[in-house]
């Protein structure tokens, strides 16, 4: 049997291709093999490749689009983040117009002045010791 310590699944491949190329090809299919989290349950590791792009969840059987060979892409995480951003700002203007605070105000409790409040016992007053 031929040692593949190092290269692991990519020793099928021989000598041939170069050894960058097969280091990458080896990346690409340790991220695709790992456990996933699911978008809508949660579960990890009931995540399954149906074809390159999709995505389907064995537990609760939500398919979706994501990457080739991993879910979840760093442009799909930053196209979310700036979704997100640009829905927060419209909800905050619509607000505005609306004529809502953005952050509602809860009522402060009276403050007891030193003359209403009751006198400490003996034995909780503080005395420090010199």
């Amino acid at each position: 049997m031929a040692r593949t310590k190092k290269v692991g699944s990519t020793g099928r491949f021989g000598p041939r291709y170069g050894a960058k190329l097969r280091r990458q090809v080896l990346d690409i299919e340790r991220k695709r093999a790992e456990p996933h989290r699911c978008p809508s349950c949660a579960t990890k590791g009931s995540l399954k490749r149906k074809a390159a792009g999709l995505w389907v969840c064995k537990k609760c059987g939500a398919v979706f689009a994501g990457g080739a060979y991993v879910p979840y892409t760093d442009a799909g995480k930053a196209a979310r983040r700036a979704i997100a951003q640009r829905v927060s700002d419209d909800l905050l203007s619509l607000r505005e117009e609306s004529g809502e605070s953005e952050t509602p105000v809860a009522p402060t409790p009276p403050v007891e002045s030193e003359a209403d409040a009751e006198p400490l016992p003996e034995s909780e007053t503080f005395t420090p010791e010199e």
